[in-house]
């Protein structure tokens, strides 16, 4: 593994002045002793709370159930940026930190997208694989630009402003008088509380043109990904299958591909293809789609068999990586 240092380049408009005046204020009160890697899991605690929520008390009023959110995504944020700036404070940066901050971003992001689409049920099917399709190729392509180009970008309008956006947009929907303003139907017939999740497509979207726009080329690998992605998310439509199911099989493979993205960047190793046994697998229920050898029922199965298999691959993979690592791993800071 080659000497580690973080090459990023951040252009967001907003990103400066939140941390100086606002996340500046919580920092004070972080511990010295506390690492950078625990601020990290702290801050993923908040969205895995509020994705617990969702799932267990679905019959929460929405405006309770809005305000819960903001507060966690609030508190994902401040933490977000709190680990850097105690990463930098007590120079404990590391290639293991980069690791535990963006991996989980992934989920985080995917967490945030179907904790909202809870929020706005029912989300039509052909919105809801859209724009998780969508979600899942700009993380994936944001990782990919990284490994390709050794350095990390972020646009102007990124992640830290739609979330912001989205806090303040939750917080409004607790007021009765803005939520039937959002709930009142515009265009289409669809909401007007829409524009946020058409809002959240277009910077998916616009994420992925500005990154091709500075590579030129699509490596081979990413390629493979993104087809595949393609079939799954269409399959997955095209069954109706319970949202749930959907999310976490959408998300742990492209959680799969970004993890072997990030570790052929920070242990300097090939860029690897996505999973080749889910690969196979999505390319054979692609045709069974068209032929019906297979049940539909039997296929369910076998999609829901790939979720275990996914996830105990993202859990090895994970583990690898940071026994891989490990040398950056501090319970307290020296």
């Amino acid at each position: 593994m080659q000497k580690y240092s973080y090459n990023c380049i951040d252009k967001s408009i907003i990103l400066p002045y939140f941390k100086k005046y606002y996340v500046a204020l919580f920092f004070k009160l972080v511990p010295k002793w506390l690492t950078a890697n625990f601020i990290t899991l702290i801050s993923t605690s908040f969205m895995l709370l509020i994705l617990f929520m969702s799932i267990k008390f679905p019959d929460l009023s929405t405006e309770l159930f809005a305000a819960l959110f903001a507060f966690c995504i609030h508190a994902y944020v401040v933490g977000d940026h709190l680990d850097g700036m105690q990463a930098k404070e007590t120079n404990t940066g590391s290639a293991l930190g980069e690791f535990f901050d963006h991996y989980l971003d992934v989920y985080n992001g995917a967490i945030v997208f179907f904790v909202l689409t809870i929020l706005f049920r029912p989300l039509p099917d052909e919105l809801f694989y859209l724009f998780m399709f969508f979600s899942c190729i700009a993380f994936a392509a944001t990782n990919m630009e990284e490994l390709e180009r050794n350095e990390l970008i972020f646009g102007y309008l990124g992640t830290l402003e739609g979330l912001i956006v989205l806090f303040f947009f939750l917080i409004s929907w607790v007021v009765p008088e803005i939520r039937g303003w959002w709930q009142q139907e515009m265009l289409f017939g669809y909401p007007n509380y829409y524009i946020m999740i058409f809002g959240l497509g277009l910077g998916y979207v616009a994420t992925v043109v500005d990154i091709f726009l500075r590579l030129k080329y699509s490596p081979i690998q990413f390629n493979v990904f993104v087809i595949c992605s393609t079939i799954l998310a269409y399959i997955l439509f095209t069954m109706h299958l319970d949202h749930m199911i959907g999310w976490l099989i959408l998300m742990l493979y492209c959680g799969e591909y970004i993890a072997k993205v990030m570790r052929s960047y920070l242990l300097s190793q090939k860029h690897q293809y996505p999973d080749r046994i889910i690969t196979v697998l999505i390319c054979l229920i692609c045709i069974n789609h068209f032929i019906q050898i297979i049940p539909e029922l039997n296929v369910r199965w076998i999609l829901i068999s790939a979720i275990v298999y996914l996830s105990l691959k993202v859990v090895w993979l994970f583990g690898l990586t940071i026994f891989n690592l490990r040398s950056h791993w501090y319970w307290v800071n020296p």
